[in-house]
């Protein structure tokens, strides 16, 4: 049972990363890789404001508007911008590599590579029965809850989501009918930030961070978008659940060192069962009404 928890709260923040990148993947199509140097870029920022000596409350707050109008920045500096003159993905996505590799070495310039901490003492415990979870680990759970959650009932139960659903389903209609598409588009990069900011400081509070670990959990923020389904805003929780499920039983039995070489493989292996992932088909019908 423990390791089906340390899972499931594994999987609950690669899933809130993976939401953070198909949050602008499914409506724009654009391949926002910068969010894995703005996720690395976070903490800093929170270390920063905590040692100018504001309040944790306050140098929280001030981090994930740091990581809104970073990710804000990536559309209005360069996406849009490359929109406008029909660029293709590729160029996107190469652009957005580019924003990934400056902002990381703009981390280690100024803050140097060496692996820091928020969490300056001993994280206590909750007991339940035979499972052990860390005060981190309540937190993460909390907090990626809270995100996930709030997320998809904005997206089902108000006017603003039922838009943003609709520029995910049939971006030409939703431009002729006269909505403004940039609005909605600062609107995805925002929310993408917010989701990514919030999953780097309930990681890096528990196991600490560095200027080159945004990379890693970008992978596998997009392999569960791609295994749970790359046109759904409901496939990355599926896959990042699953992901979480697999690499904690990775960790137990095996050993850390197979956790990348077995995400490829589930990877790999799915989609030759399921190329279009494993809501595929179910937002193929939501894309054709």
């Amino acid at each position: 049972m423990q390791i089906i928890i340390n899972g499931f709260i594994s999987g609950l923040t690669i899933s809130t990363l993976a939401l953070a990148f198909a949050v602008v993947y499914v409506p724009t199509r654009v391949f926002h890789v910068a969010i894995g140097g703005i996720y690395a870029a976070i903490p800093f920022i929170a270390l920063a404001c905590l040692g100018l000596g504001l309040h944790l409350s306050l140098a929280i707050v001030v981090a994930v508007a740091a990581g809104v109008l970073l990710s804000i920045l990536c559309e209005g500096l360069n996406h849009y911008p490359l929109e406008q003159r029909g660029a293709p993905v590729a160029v996107h996505l190469i652009s957005s590599l580019g924003i990934y590799i400056v902002i990381v070495q703009v981390i280690a310039l100024v803050w140097g590579d060496d692996v820091r901490a928020l969490r300056t003492r001993i994280d206590g415990i909750v007991e339940a029965g035979n499972i052990v979870l860390t005060h981190a680990q309540v937190i993460t759970v909390i907090v990626s809850l809270v995100l996930l959650i709030s997320f998809y009932l904005w997206l089902q139960y108000t006017r603003l989501g039922l838009h943003f659903r609709a520029l995910a389903n049939n971006p030409r209609e939703f431009v002729l009918r006269g909505y403004n598409v940039r609005r909605f588009r600062l609107l995805a990069f925002g929310m993408s930030g917010v989701l990514c900011a919030g999953t780097a400081l309930v990681v890096s509070y528990d196991i600490g961070f560095d200027p080159h670990v945004g990379f890693a959990v970008l992978l596998q923020a997009v392999v569960a978008v791609i295994i749970g389904g790359r046109d759904s805003f409901f496939g990355p929780i599926l896959g990042g659940a699953l992901l979480g499920l697999i690499r904690s039983n990775v960790v137990w039995f095996l050993s850390a060192r197979w956790e990348t070489a077995i995400t490829f493989l589930v990877l790999v292996v799915l989609l030759h069962v399921r190329p279009r992932g494993l809501l595929g088909k179910q937002a193929g019908i939501e894309a054709a009404q």
